[in-house]
């Protein structure tokens, strides 16, 4: 058991493939229901640049239940603060504390 500060949700792909003269058709997103979880910063900073704009650059790792976890991209909310979307850097089954990490 751990603290929960937060919430995580997957961004789901469903559909898509191709319409009936072969053209491909886009996939349909959605985001899963709210998952409780436990969010740790590892890296924030001001220094991210790209085309002469500055963005801040952020990595965290989430830990939520023992459950199956699969996603490319992740929406997280600490305490009631929206933190953004993130690409999934890799996911860890840690199964000695009965929990999934999730490094964004």
């Amino acid at each position: 058991m751990f603290f929960e500060d937060g919430t995580i949700q997957a961004k789901i792909k469903s559909g898509g493939g191709f319409d009936e003269n072969g053209y491909p058709v886009e996939p349909a997103e959605t985001w899963s229901e709210p998952i409780s979880c436990h969010i740790k910063l590892n890296r924030k900073n001001n220094l991210g640049k790209q085309n002469g704009n500055s963005f801040i650059v952020a990595s965290y790792e989430v830990f939520i239940e023992m459950q199956p976890f699969e996603s490319e991209r992740v929406k997280l909310i600490e305490r009631g603060r929206d933190l953004g979307e993130f690409s999934v850097l890799w996911t860890e089954c840690l199964e000695n504390v009965g929990a999934v990490k999730i490094v964004v």
